[in-house]
Order: C-alpha cells, then sequence, then structure tokens
C-alpha cells in the first residue's frame, strides 16, 4: 500500500516537473532586437546570459581544467604578444550541439548558445559602422562562435579525442553606455578592437579542440606531498628539447584522456628528479621510459608569466627520459669532460644520443639546438664524439656539437662568516665552474696613506679566510678582495669588503685621574658604559695579567656590562692596568662578539694602609 502511494506521488512530482520546464523554458540570449527594443535593453538581454555554472541546477560536475596553449605547446599569459605577428594569440572557440547530453542531463537550450556568431554580426553592422576593418567574423570557421587568448582557463566537464566540452562563463568587452552611444568600435584591445569584439559571448556550455588545451585533471598521485620539503629529491634534470608532462606515463592520449601533457618545458629547464627508477610507458608496445619530476609552475620553472598549476605544492608528473639530461644526486662527471653545445642544425630539429656509434643504435636521448652537452675530446674523433648523457657516456655525431667555455657565475660578495677568537672569518660562496680565488688583504687609502697590501693568494683554494690579529689596525679600514679565477682562464669580478678598525672609542677614553684609587680596589668613572675587559698585572708586560670581563648569559645569547670597580688588589702596590671594548657583530654563524684592541697602559698605585 505505501509503495503504492509512495509512486503515485513521485509520479505526479514528475509530471509536475515536466510542466513548469516547459513553461520556463527561455529563449537562446542571442535572440533578435525587437522592433522598438532599445539598445540598451537588447545587449543588457545578452549580456545576462553571462552566468556562473553554480547557478546551474543540476550542477555538472567540473572533472578539470584546461589551458588554451600556442604552437610552442605553451600557455603564454593572454596578453604577451606574437613576436612575429604583434598579435595575442587566439584559437575558435566552438558551439555544443544543442541535443548534447552533459553528463547524461540536457540543459536548457539557452545553454548551448548557437548564434553568438549572428549576434557580433548584427552588433557589428548595427553599431560598427564598417570600422572592423579585418572582418574576421566572416571568416570564422563553421561552427566557431568566438576567439579566446592563449593562456585561458576553462573548467572541463568532458572530453574525447578529438573536443573538450568546457563551461564558460561569459564575457562582454565593452559596456552598455559605450554600446548607446554608438563608440564600442573605440575600444582597443590587444591588437586592436576586432580582438576584443570577437571575445565577446554568452555563459554557456562550449567545445575546444583537444590539440589546443593542456588539461590538469588534478589526480591525487599527482599530488602525494602535503609539503615542498617532503617531495624526494634524487638528483637534478635538464630539460633537453621542447618535452611534455604527463599525469601519467601513457602517450596515448586518443585511448587514455587523463595522459594528455599538463604542461610543455622548453630546453635547458631545470626540474628536480622524484625518483632515479625509470617507469616504463603503459601504451602497448611502446619503449619509451619516463622519469617522475616534480614541478609546480612557478615563473622561475617556466620562465614566462602564467599562474600555470599553482598548487601549495609542486606536483609529481611524467617526463619521457630521452628529453632530460639526469645527474644523480652523489654522482659526478668522470674526469676529462669539458663543456659541448649542440650547433649546425635549425631550430626545431633533433639531434639523437646513440648507445653506441652506428646511427642504427639505440636512441638514448634526443636534442635540439644550444643544448648544453658534457663531452670528452680525448675519447672523440672526427665521426662521433663522446658525451655525458643520463649518467652513462654516449654518442653523438661530431658534427653536431661544438666544444664551449663554461658557463661561469660568479662568486657572492664577501660577507662576515663567523668570529673565532676574536678574528673576523670572512666567507664567500664559490659559484659555479671557479677553479680557485685571488684573496688579497689591505688597509684602504687614508689621507695621504696609500693602499698597503697586508697578505695576498694568487690561488687561494678555501672559501673562507680568517683575519689574523696582527693585522687589525687602530686607524685604517682593512679592505678584503676575492677574484675568482674560472675554468675558462679568465678573471671573476673583483669583490670587496671593508672591515671598521677595532680600536677605543674617543669618548670612552679613561683618564688616570678619573680612575678612584683605594687601599684594595679602584672604581672606574660612571660615565663609562661601553662594555668592556679590562687587564691588570704589576708588571709593565703584562706577564700573569688577569682579566676582568662582566659577562651575562641569558637564553643561550652573550651580553656584557660595564665594570665599577676591580677589587682585591694589594696596599701601596704599583699596577699597570689596560682596556678595550667589546662590539657586537652581526656574522652568518649569528650575533658575535668581537674584542676591540688593547689600550695604552695606565700607571697606578693603590693607597698605603
Amino acid at each position: 500500500m505505501k509503495n503504492k502511494k509512495f509512486f503515485k506521488r513521485a509520479l505526479t512530482f514528475m509530471l509536475c516537473l515536466l510542466f513548469l520546464s516547459v513553461i520556463v523554458t527561455e529563449e537562446p540570449v542571442q535572440a533578435e532586437r525587437a522592433p522598438g527594443e532599445s539598445v540598451e535593453n537588447y545587449l543588457n538581454r545578452c549580456y545576462n546570459g553571462i552566468t556562473s555554472i553554480a547557478a546551474l541546477n543540476p550542477m555538472p560536475k567540473v572533472i578539470g581544467l584546461a589551458y588554451l596553449v600556442g604552437e610552442d605547446d605553451m600557455a603564454a599569459a593572454s596578453w604577451i604578444k606574437d613576436p612575429v605577428t604583434n598579435m595575442v594569440v587566439q584559437h575558435e572557440i566552438y558551439a555544443v550541439d544543442p541535443d548534447t547530453a552533459i553528463q547524461g542531463y540536457k540543459y536548457n537550450s539557452r545553454y548551448y548558445p548557437q548564434n553568438n556568431v549572428e549576434y557580433l554580426r548584427d552588433v557589428r553592422y548595427t553599431y560598427g559602422q564598417g570600422l572592423f576593418a579585418t572582418n574576421k567574423i566572416n571568416n570564422m570557421p563553421e561552427g566557431a562562435q568566438y576567439l579566446e587568448r592563449e593562456g585561458c582557463m576553462f573548467m572541463v566537464v568532458a572530453c574525447d579525442e578529438e573536443w573538450v566540452t568546457v563551461w564558460d562563463n561569459g564575457y562582454q568587452s565593452w559596456d552598455l553606455e559605450m554600446s548607446a552611444t554608438g563608440s564600442i568600435w573605440s575600444v582597443v584591445c590587444h591588437g586592436g578592437p576586432t580582438d576584443a569584439y570577437l571575445e565577446t559571448h554568452p555563459g554557456g556550455f562550449y567545445k575546444i579542440q583537444r590539440n589546443k588545451v593542456w588539461l590538469d585533471f588534478a589526480l591525487s598521485e599527482n599530488h602525494p606531498y602535503n609539503s615542498e620539503e617532503a617531495i624526494p629529491k634524487a638528483g637534478n634534470g635538464v630539460v633537453t628539447s621542447l618535452a611534455k608532462l604527463r599525469p601519467v606515463p601513457n602517450e596515448n592520449e586518443k585511448t587514455d584522456c587523463k595522459s594528455t601533457p599538463v604542461y610543455a618545458l622548453t630546453a635547458g629547464t631545470e626540474v628536480n628528479v622524484v625518483s632515479a627508477q625509470l617507469v616504463p610507458s603503459k601504451t602497448p608496445g611502446s619503449t619509451i621510459k619516463y622519469y617522475k619530476v616534480s614541478f609546480n609552475g612557478s615563473e622561475e620553472v617556466q620562465n614566462n608569466r602564467v599562474g600555470y598549476l599553482q598548487y601549495k605544492v609542486p606536483g609529481v608528473y611524467y617526463l619521457d627520459s630521452r628529453y632530460l639530461n639526469f645527474t644523480q644526486k652523489g654522482i659526478k662527471t668522470p674526469d676529462g669532460a669539458v663543456p659541448g653545445e649542440i650547433t649546425n642544425v635549425t631550430s626545431g630539429s633533433e639531434v639523437y644520443v646513440y648507445k653506441s656509434k652506428d646511427t642504427g643504435s639505440e636512441r638514448i636521448g634526443i636534442l635540439t639546438k644550444g643544448t648544453a652537452m658534457e663531452m670528452f675530446p680525448a675519447e672523440s674523433d672526427t665521426n662521433w664524439t663522446t658525451v655525458y648523457f643520463n649518467g652513462q657516456k654516449c654518442y653523438v655525431q661530431t658534427k653536431y656539437i661544438i666544444r664551449v667555455k663554461y658557463k661561469v657565475t660568479d662568486i657572492s660578495e664577501p660577507y662576515i662568516a663567523d668570529v673565532v677568537k676574536d678574528q673576523y672569518v670572512i666567507g664567500w660562496d664559490p659559484g659555479k665552474n671557479n677553479v680557485d680565488f685571488y684573496v688579497e688583504l689591505a688597509y684602504e687609502p687614508s689621507g695621504k696613506k696609500k693602499k698597503k697590501v697586508l697578505w695576498k693568494n694568487s690561488h687561494y683554494t678555501d672559501t673562507t679566510f680568517t683575519i689574523a690579529r696582527k693585522y687589525m689596525s687602530a686607524s685604517r679600514q682593512i679592505c678584503v678582495t676575492v677574484q675568482a679565477n674560472t675554468k675558462n682562464g679568465e678573471k671573476g669580478e673583483a669583490l670587496q669588503l671593508w672591515i671598521d678598525p677595532t680600536m677605543p672609542s674617543l669618548e670612552n677614553q679613561i683618564e688616570k685621574q678619573c680612575i678612584k684609587v683605594g687601599k684594595n680596589k679602584i672604581k672606574f668613572p660612571y660615565k663609562w658604559s661601553q662594555p668592556i675587559s679590562v687587564q691588570y698585572s704589576t708588571k709593565k708586560n703584562f706577564k700573569k695579567a688577569k682579566l676582568v670581563e662582566n659577562q651575562v648569559k641569558k637564553k643561550g645569547r652573550i651580553t656584557y656590562k660595564k665594570i665599577k670597580e676591580i677589587k682585591k688588589l694589594k696596599p701601596n702596590k704599583t699596577y699597570y692596568i689596560r682596556y678595550r671594548g667589546k662590539k657586537k657583530v652581526y656574522t652568518a654563524a649569528g650575533e658575535k662578539w668581537i674584542s676591540e684592541l688593547w689600550s695604552k697602559p695606565i700607571k697606578i698605585k693603590t693607597k698605603k694602609k
């Protein structure tokens, strides 16, 4: 009984929905302008076709994101113009057939825009006054509805081997006020008004040719790590030719939609290799093997300005091993290697790395013009050059490679690395492809005094240098000069660091008459607030001198307080006293203190009993 009531109610409910759907069926937004209808009302009616996907009921599931790419397989920013045509790259966006069910549901016809081209023609002929000279609208391919720029992102709701079905919220390149005044043709946007005009379209379902987009399905297997620090780092890889990053190790896009590349990396791009283990392709019959690499689409990696794949943590993808020169962490190139570069080949053409000296042998690498390679001249001849690729010695035809200079990066600016035993330790980062360093220690010119070299070494091999205490001057600055000697037999830039003189400040000089002398102690002037060390001895040469410091340690940090007095002296005894300031120094190793130079001795005599 209950089941019969349930089915009756369900049938009634479905009939009501069907009835309502007939009543509320809306006309497509690109309807022609009605007789007597104002321009504002007509364009406003078209503009209202811009609808959020969240307003649909039921809301289709977004299965991924699609990004329009250019002929170079890269998704450049929408404002970047092609250097040849001086125009932004645009692609045709096509209509979805109104009879198409999206994820099993057929939506209202207004969400399947079919007449957008007719709408644009109407606007052009009515308000454009013939100023759209290129007349692109009449040359649009059959089914195309509008143009969109490279780098644009879409929400994907379906895809197959030919087409990607997307939802677009719509766009209008001019406002209603401009339309009402007939000034829409004056819009200038990225290469001319026609481009902006042809981007206008209502919200709805559209389709894009599969080969015009990169797809990102946000697969969980591509995002297995919660932080960048957790991503394994097996070594560094350098891309040798335009290479495609794939979410899965499968190059057969026709049978596996989700193997579509997420991006392309240009030659010279460096990537982190997650694992040294090669992964075989899942494509039947394929011999291709992949490296797993991490990639987050950052500006540094892409070398362009697209905010692509901006996840909080880099994704893990697959890259054809033939396009990646992988250097495993901890593995050094064998001795005898020098830098080489692929040449004598047209741009876009490929040069192969062979497993043996035979063009019929296995091709284990693909290179392009300008690719940097390590080569072994002693193991090469006029036909074949031995190179180092993916951790093994392989071969490239000699006609395609030449020896070049090492790519040198200079050292960093010298800096204070530490303070050890009251001596400055100077450090610098070594840079790349530098053999050793010229290091010079000198007094800088002061007044009539000329530069005086204190110490130098033309082939210093370390990257830290300690300034001996004996070089500390009470009146002149010390200049440390560091210059790299490169593997190319050249010298890098001479970089300098100045060290302030270590001497007591004049305002803190202690005069003998200011010291209060008692029988068993002496008191220092209260105004002397600088942190100091004091030595006293009965010998003028300070033999067996005693050191007095008021050092305070708090939460692992050291500070010095002023010394007010020295006690436990003997009556009627001559003492020699000297002092030095304590200076705080900020180093790469943290906050340190260094002692200044000792002052001249002060001779005093304690009072009699």
